[in-house]
């Protein structure tokens, strides 16, 4: 229980309404960049980010959900890998197009608006999840997929505006309570299923979805920008970001991050379940061993960064994942897939939150709209390596080997973040 309570304790001493931000003259790692005109009100920062947290966790359950439900689908429609990858690719080819929209819906409607609208396409997923054929499964994970797709990129944006003492600190807790829920899912899947099975899971989250989005949509500091200040961006504007190396190595980062995280915690599930003696298991430890040291690894996250630069924090977490991937691969009993998800895990935990705060120090206030690049690639790669690993499963015979795409992606990961880091200031 002390990572709860040590988190409880840095959201009292992070998250604080009347906290300035940090100082130009502070290192990068202690500053606060704004990155557009929505802001509330000191008095409404408190209740804003106890929403913001709330919401996370839902979208922690939400977003896992399907890796822990998909060794039922393959069961009941007999699907193949590269099928059951495809359920997986589904949820973030939603996401990744509702984030490239976010560039346009976040200026005209605000951050209110779009969480809530976010939320509404999670309760309009589950309204018609597990019903009908697989594909139909797959339609309603298009669409839950397409909220979390508003949802995580303008939460994110969210936090590194709110008031907070360490940006990369307040983005890193804002992810925790996504763990949590992470965390919390196949616990919820292993007492829910066999009682009141997919729908039942499916009607809950509904329900719950519908208040947090009321809950959002019921907020008014967050108005949208006048029309004078959303100027439309000429393509030489682009096309000028586009070339600069920070941003196609931060590109990159994103989409072979969130694919790695998607693909390695999607399928290590189905992966147990293949194991000798997992056939008959009902609840499945490995996505619980790699979220829960996730969660574990972002709640010392804030603790860390007081020390070392986030460069030395991603590198050295990748370096674990890597190992991680390696180990889950070579495993073949349950306790050795348990230590490669937990080295995954753990290091998987700090990356997310760090990549988001080099954006914001990267581009300042044009982060705003070049964000939905970023945020939309990571969706697409969400999409893109799980599946690929589903398909290298089916063709090879051995889904374990579908694990070496996230060991490559770690690597390669190691070689862009040295190259991507902020460096005109101490990282």
């Amino acid at each position: 229980m002390w990572p709860v309570r040590c988190y409880a304790k840095l959201l009292d001493v992070l998250l604080m309404p009347d906290r300035q931000l940090a100082s130009p003259s502070q290192p990068a790692d202690k500053q606060v960049f704004p990155i557009a005109t929505d802001s509330a009100p000191p008095s409404h920062a408190r209740s804003e980010w106890i929403l913001l947290h709330v919401g996370f966790v839902v979208v922690g359950i939400v977003t896992t959900l399907i890796g822990n439900v998909l060794p039922t689908f393959i069961r009941h429609w007999s699907l193949s890998d590269s099928q059951a990858g495809f359920l997986i690719a589904a949820q973030f080819t939603g996401s990744s197009l509702a984030t490239f929209l976010t560039a346009v819906f976040l200026p005209r409607f605000g951050f209110a608006r779009v969480l809530g609208a976010g939320f509404l396409c999670f309760a309009a997923g589950f309204s018609f999840f597990g019903l009908g054929p697989w594909f139909l499964a797959a339609l309603a994970v298009f669409v839950y997929g397409f909220g979390y797709g508003l949802v995580n990129p303008a939460a994110n944006l969210r936090g590194t505006q709110l008031p907070s003492k360490n940006v990369a600190s307040a983005v890193t807790l804002l992810n925790f309570s996504w763990t949590i829920g992470a965390v919390g899912c196949p616990f919820v899947v292993a007492q829910s299923l066999p009682r009141i099975g997919v729908r039942g899971i499916a009607f809950a989250l509904v329900a719950v979805s519908a208040v947090v989005a009321a809950f959002h949509s019921s907020r008014h500091s967050n108005s949208p920008e006048p029309v004078s200040e959303r100027p439309t961006r000429p393509v030489s504007e682009w096309l000028h970001h586009l070339a600069q190396v920070p941003f196609i190595s931060l590109f990159l980062i994103f989409f072979l991050y969130v694919g790695t995280e998607v693909g390695t915690g999607g399928w290590v599930a189905t992966q147990e379940k293949r194991l000798p003696g997992g056939a008959a298991t009902v609840l499945l430890l490995a996505p619980s061993f790699f979220y829960g040291l996730l969660l574990f690894g972002r709640a010392i996250s804030p603790l860390l960064l007081r020390h070392f630069s986030t460069l030395f924090i991603s590198l050295a977490g990748l370096a674990s994942a890597a190992v991680g991937s390696l180990i889950i691969i070579l495993a073949h009993q349950p306790h050795w897939l348990y230590v490669g998800s937990a080295f995954a895990g753990l290091g998987c935990a700090p990356q997310y939150p760090i990549f988001v705060t080099w954006l914001a120090q990267t581009f300042g206030k044009n982060a705003t709209w070049l964000s939905a690049l970023f945020f939309g690639g990571a969706g697409v790669g969400g999409a893109v390596l799980p599946w690929m690993m589903g398909i290298v499963g089916a063709q090879t015979g051995s889904l374990r080997l579908g694990f070496a795409l996230p060991f490559i992606a770690c690597l390669v990961m190691m070689f862009l973040v040295l190259r991507s880091h902020p460096r005109s200031r101490a990282s």
